[in-house]
């Protein structure tokens, strides 16, 4: 357990309320170190910054950059200048987090056994419609694409032990996505995450959030609504060739007929989804042929298994080909993002 003087408490603020100042003197009270980070506030925010105890470190952007960019600032800057903080505690402006739950996250690092900790909300009382939804879904497509489950994967109440500051600090994601590609990236690198149950505040209905429902929930889901969307495009593509392939193979006996079409149809998608996830979804700059061997050794494993799928319940079962074929692709959509991201697409470990 780290003491207060060993920790620093990160607080990312975008136009804060009066709230950000007794919270900040409560924290500077109970012997933590504070560093706030002005994300371009303006100038109908420097009252409040002028406002806060000398003592307490304030780095500024000029500009609003989003709150991922005002975390891995502060994240830089703890590494540089506070050589005596062994972790950090971030948490959010608006006086949302209690601060005895600020100082339990804290108490519960550890290097060895919770090196991330996750102040977990567990929306009861008066929630906030969006906020309640918005975390289920998140939670359940985070489950999904990680194979790790956490209950409250939007917290603003997080800690993190020194050894993982330059990684904090080298993550993408500007906005509100960077704390998603956090938990993500912890996931891939089997970090161990430990969460401990805060009180959930809302005040005003939470009037004082800057999450911008649309917009930053797709930065949030981008990566997989862009792999989504690659699946789809080369699904129809894979569907409409199987469909009309087998018309035309109508001379042929039924499994081989149904053989042909599969084998067709996927080998023009596979390139074009290949293609579509290498340079849009994952961004992957590794060699391209390596990549491509591994795609297409997927890629035979999952036409063999979309073949046998669709024998059993087609030509066996006697279930109809228009809803053998979807109903196969997407249990196979689920293991093909695994492995491509997992194996085939994979980033550096840093």
């Amino acid at each position: 357990m780290y003491s207060a003087n060993e920790t620093a408490v990160l607080i990312p603020a975008y136009k804060p309320t009066e709230e950000l100042i007794p919270l900040t003197e409560r924290l500077m009270e109970q012997g933590y170190q504070v560093v706030v980070v002005n994300d371009g506030s303006g100038a109908e925010s420097e009252r409040i910054f002028d406002s806060l105890n000398s003592s307490i470190r304030v780095l500024i952007h000029e500009t609003n950059k989003g709150k991922g960019c005002a975390l891995k600032t502060g994240f830089a800057f703890i590494q540089a200048n506070l050589p005596d903080c062994k972790a950090v505690v971030t948490a959010d402006a608006d006086g949302q987090h209690a601060l005895s739950d600020i100082i339990r996250v804290g108490e519960s690092l550890d290097e060895s056994s919770a090196p991330i900790v996750l102040g977990s909300r567990h929306f009861e009382g008066r929630v906030p419609l969006k906020s309640r939804i918005g975390n289920t879904v998140t939670r359940w497509i985070f489950s999904a694409a990680s194979k790790v489950n956490l209950y409250d994967t939007q917290t603003g109440l997080r800690g993190f032990v020194k050894s993982l500051f330059s990684d904090m600090a080298a993550i993408e994601g500007e906005g509100y996505e960077y704390e998603i590609n956090v938990l993500l990236w912890a996931a891939e690198q089997h970090v161990p995450i430990t969460e401990i149950p805060i009180e959930t505040v809302y005040l005003n209905e939470n009037a004082s959030s800057h999450f911008h429902v649309i917009r930053d929930s797709f930065r949030i889901y981008s990566r997989i609504v862009k792999f989504s969307v690659s699946s789809l495009i080369s699904f129809l593509i894979d569907y409409g060739l199987f469909i009309l392939l087998k018309l035309l193979l109508t001379s042929y006996a039924p499994a081989m007929s149904l053989l042909y079409a599969a084998v067709g149809a996927r080998i023009v998608s596979s390139l074009c989804n290949f293609l579509m996830n290498k340079t849009l979804v994952f961004k992957s700059n590794g060699n391209f042929f390596v990549a491509a061997l591994k795609y297409y050794l997927l890629a035979g494993t999952v036409l063999g298994l979309n073949y046998a799928i669709m024998y059993v319940l087609n030509l066996i079962l006697g279930v109809p080909l228009w809803i053998t074929k979807p109903m196969t692709d997407l249990v196979l959509f689920i293991l093909s993002y695994q492995v491509q991201k997992h194996l085939i697409f994979k980033e550096k470990q840093r």
